[in-house]
């Protein structure tokens, strides 16, 4: 622990997390955002280019992390970022320059994740919510539409790319659908149980403070605790690779000093799901790539790195009051 608190003070690494867009082409049942802003203004590009480029001779390591909304329906920004990247890390051989994203995956097409591997993004989540019959319940298009087959068929179309990446396949796990996992587990491993680029992520479904957050079915934590261990264990006995959140994991990059979420707006966040929360407004970033900080906000949410606190660390969101954006992600055992 006391090695990763210090990892998480260093001026040498740099975290950035992206909003290219807020925008989506997706209107899950649980989402909790809400699509505020369309694309990344062009200053704020330019902000985020030159902040980059003021720390990159300090920089050991530079994250970056494409968000959303659909980050993929912003991709012309992440060309220019990378691109930027690229040049720096070119520039500065000490610099480590890793990048991911979390997107729904109705855009990854083969060509897509083709080009986006020659920028440095090498790393992916993408979301199932059980078989094609329980997916398409709650992951639709902004028309209503399933969505599974076209996702589905882009991680094929990526498995026959001979590159190195990494999949991460997140299924979301609750009362109505827990039945389904073990076929959404089946079907799993017999697409891509025998590519190691491919590995699982089972956890339950959570209330972040979206308009249906009533009507979710999730599980109370004990409960549900004790069911993703099974599925995760069914989905181990079957020989796949299933992630699961280790001492890596147990500092949320919204305790980290050196991490920070750059909104499309310019807005500086700690959070990327309470994102209109009050105090989830720590600064903003300057088109000369300066950032200006709220110190106060800051240091709580950098508390529990001074405490070693566990639940301050898992979730530095725990202890403020509900507000807009609604509530914390929940700590994951």
């Amino acid at each position: 622990m006391a090695n990763q608190i210090l990892l998480s003070l260093s001026n040498n690494i740099l975290n950035l997390i992206l909003l290219p867009t807020e925008a989506c082409n997706f209107r899950c049942v649980y989402c909790y955002e809400e699509f505020k802003y369309n694309r990344m203004e062009p200053w704020v590009v330019r902000g985020v280019q030159a902040l980059m480029a003021r720390r990159a001779a300090g920089l050991t390591s530079l994250s970056i992390s494409w968000f959303g909304g659909e980050p993929l329906l912003a991709r012309g920004i992440i060309e220019e970022v990378m691109l930027r990247a690229k040049a720096l890390r070119e520039a500065h051989p000490a610099l480590r320059v890793s990048s991911n994203a979390t997107t729904n995956g109705y855009l990854l097409t083969r060509p897509v994740l083709q080009r986006l591997l020659d920028l440095g993004v090498t790393s992916y989540q993408v979301s199932f919510d059980g078989p094609r019959d329980w997916h398409d319940r709650k992951r639709v298009l902004a028309g209503g539409r399933g969505t599974f087959d076209r996702i589905w068929g882009n991680l094929l179309g990526a498995r026959e790319i001979d590159r190195d990446f990494r999949v991460t396949v997140r299924v979301h796990v609750d009362r109505t659908n827990v039945g389904a996992i073990p076929q959404f587990i089946d079907e799993f491993e017999s697409a891509f149980g025998s590519d190691p680029r491919f590995e699982i992520f089972i956890r339950g479904l959570s209330r972040l403070g979206g308009a249906n957050d009533p009507d979710l079915q999730v599980f109370e934590r004990g409960e549900g605790d004790r069911v993703i261990r099974a599925m995760r264990t069914l989905a181990s006995s079957r020989g796949l690779r299933v992630m699961v959140p280790g001492e890596a994991d147990s500092i949320c990059y919204a305790a980290k000093a050196n991490s920070f979420v750059v909104r499309a707006n310019g807005r500086l966040n700690k959070c990327t799901v309470a994102l209109e929360h009050p105090n989830n407004q720590v600064g903003r970033i300057h088109e000369d790539g300066t950032m200006e900080l709220a110190t106060d906000r800051m240091m709580h949410w950098m508390r529990g790195l001074r405490s070693e606190n566990r639940e301050e660390l898992q979730c530095p969101m725990k202890g403020y009051a509900e507000g807009n954006g609604g509530s914390p992600v929940p700590a994951e055992e």
